[in-house]
C-alpha cells in the first residue's frame, strides 16, 4: 500500500472509506456524505469534487459564555503555535480546524492515512492550548 498512488480522479469519499477501513480506523458516512474518521477525536473528510484537494476538519462548540475576544486569543494561539492546522470561529461561534490535503499529481495512500493521523495528533495539541477553557 505505501508505494499506491491515489489521483484526483480515484478521489471519492467511498475509496476514502475503504482506505482508512484497510488502516483498521473507525470511519463511517455522516447524513451530508462526509467520511467520518473516529480516533481520539472524530474528523471529518470531504474531497473537492475534482479530487485535487481532501479537506480534514474537526468542529467543536465553545463554552458558554466565551466571550469573542477569548476565542479569537485561542485560534490566534494554535495558529502561531500548531502550524499544520488552521483554526477559526465560524459565524455560529464554533470552532473549526482544518487543514487541506493536496492530491494532484498523485499522493501515496499512506501519505493520507498519515496526514489524517498528524492531523488529528495536531488537533489534539491544539485542545492542549485551550488553558482558558474555551471549546466545550
Amino acid at each position: 500500500m505505501a508505494d499506491e498512488l491515489i489521483l484526483p480522479e480515484g478521489v471519492s469519499t467511498e475509496a476514502l472509506k475503504d482506505l482508512f477501513e484497510q488502516n483498521y480506523m473507525d470511519v463511517s458516512l455522516d447524513s451530508d456524505g462526509d467520511l467520518i474518521v473516529q480516533d481520539s477525536f472524530r474528523c471529518y473528510l470531504r474531497p473537492d469534487p475534482d479530487g485535487r484537494l481532501i479537506l480534514v476538519y474537526a468542529i467543536f462548540g465553545a463554552a458558554d459564555g466565551v466571550r469573542d475576544a477569548e476565542k479569537l486569543a485561542y485560534v490566534n494561539r494554535v495558529n502561531d503555535q500548531i502550524k499544520m492546522i488552521r483554526a477559526s470561529v465560524a459565524a455560529s461561534g464554533r470552532f473549526s480546524f482544518d487543514y487541506y490535503l493536496p492530491v494532484e499529481g498523485g499522493v501515496t495512500k499512506q501519505s493520507v492515512v498519515m496526514a489524517v493521523r498528524r492531523f488529528l495528533s495536531c488537533l489534539n495539541k491544539a485542545l492542549a492550548e485551550d488553558s482558558a477553557n474555551v471549546v466545550a
